[in-house]
């Protein structure tokens, strides 16, 4: 069997692993981490960018966190596998097939409405319950500040300070979040 042929076949029988992982052990951490330094071994040397953009776990997150890292991470690989297969099983060009996807993603949509967002955000996967939280309760008072009867300067000058706390944010959460300041 040729080098490309075994490749080919790995992964195959890597999205099949990981089918099983993702449905029967979602939120176990050994098993995530297991498929993790799994789909690593296997790729980091053959897909070009494979690791980029991963997220590091830190021994002082909670185990919760740990699982939704590793969760999101594998999402990022497995997306990867699935570019290098579409490529042909070649990293000729792979790289500008990353960026591609990437900015076909991240679209701004600029007529969102708050009832929009907030259905958009409680549906990401690779954001933490907490994190949903508080981006709620931030957009609860965006909102509010939005529809008080002030001048646009006034609700501009209340709404600084959640531009500030919006830039801390991912910048996937961040394009769903600036377009509702157009609504000033």
């Amino acid at each position: 069997m040729t080098e490309e042929k075994e490749v080919q076949q790995m992964i195959e029988d890597d999205f099949t692993q990981y089918e099983t992982v993702w449905t029967q052990f979602y939120n176990d951490k050994e098993a995530m981490e297991a498929l993790f330094l799994m789909l690593i071994n296997h790729y980091i040397d053959k897909i070009n960018g494979f690791a980029e953009g991963i997220e590091v776990l830190s021994a002082y997150q909670t185990v919760e966190k740990q699982v939704e890292i590793c969760r999101k991470n594998i999402s990022l690989l497995i997306e990867r596998m699935k570019l290098f297969q579409q490529n042909n099983y070649t990293n000729d060009g792979l790289f500008d097939l990353y960026l591609r996807q990437e900015k076909e993603k991240d679209v701004v949509i600029t007529e969102m409405d708050f009832t929009t967002v907030r259905l958009s955000i409680g549906m990401m996967e690779e954001i933490s319950s907490i994190e949903k939280e508080e981006i709620m309760q931030k957009l609860g008072e965006i909102e509010e500040i939005c529809s008080l009867p002030l001048t646009r300067k006034r609700k501009w000058d209340k709404l600084r300070q959640y531009v500030v706390w919006i830039s801390g944010k991912d910048v996937k959460i961040a394009i769903k979040l600036l377009p509702l300041f157009l609504k000033i």
